[in-house]
């Protein structure tokens, strides 16, 4: 059975390359605002992230499943590592929005406790494309252990984006 699921796996796999979505990549930088809601905590916030060019799933509008990786700052020494997935959907020619999630490590520093080390990402943005690779845009993220700790406090944080496509 093992051996029949591997099997099915790569297949998978490899049909898969030929819906490689075809976009460039995109690396973002963000700056904000940490513990807008519920804002007992705020600092300013540094955000860089970096979503890959091949995804899996182009369909139209629907760019694809993307892997995303990234990382987040704050002023109150806090910071937060992840890895997860993005599914870029073009609104117009040159608007899109990204919705994405993951799973990451948060350090706390003097910043908000979230619970623990372990953490889910959240993320909704909507960018414009200017020009020949250049964006700007707004996001929102949300990070949270989903009750996998005891305390589940989460927070949000709010940015100011600007990318860069890179092929």
């Amino acid at each position: 059975m093992r051996k029949t699921w591997c099997a099915a796996f790569a297949a998978v796999l490899l049909l898969s390359r030929a819906t490689l979505a075809a976009d460039p990549g995109v690396l973002m930088a963000g700056v904000g605002m940490y513990d807008i809601i519920p804002n007992d905590n705020r600092s300013a916030a540094l955000h860089v992230q970096y979503r890959f060019a091949d995804g899996f799933g182009e369909a139209g509008a629907f760019r694809g499943l993307k892997p995303l990786t990234g990382g987040m700052v704050n002023t109150d020494k806090g910071a937060f590592g992840f890895a997860g997935f993005a599914t870029p959907i073009r609104l117009t020619r040159t608007v899109e929005l990204e919705p994405s999630a993951g799973v990451g490590a948060h350090h706390k520093g003097d910043s908000t406790f979230l619970g623990g080390t372990f953490q889910f990402h959240l993320g909704l943005g909507v960018s414009r494309r200017f020009g020949d690779g250049f964006r700007l845009g707004v996001d929102l993220t949300h990070i949270s252990n989903a009750r996998i700790h005891k305390k589940n406090r989460g927070t949000n944080i709010l940015l100011a984006t600007f990318g860069w496509e890179i092929r």
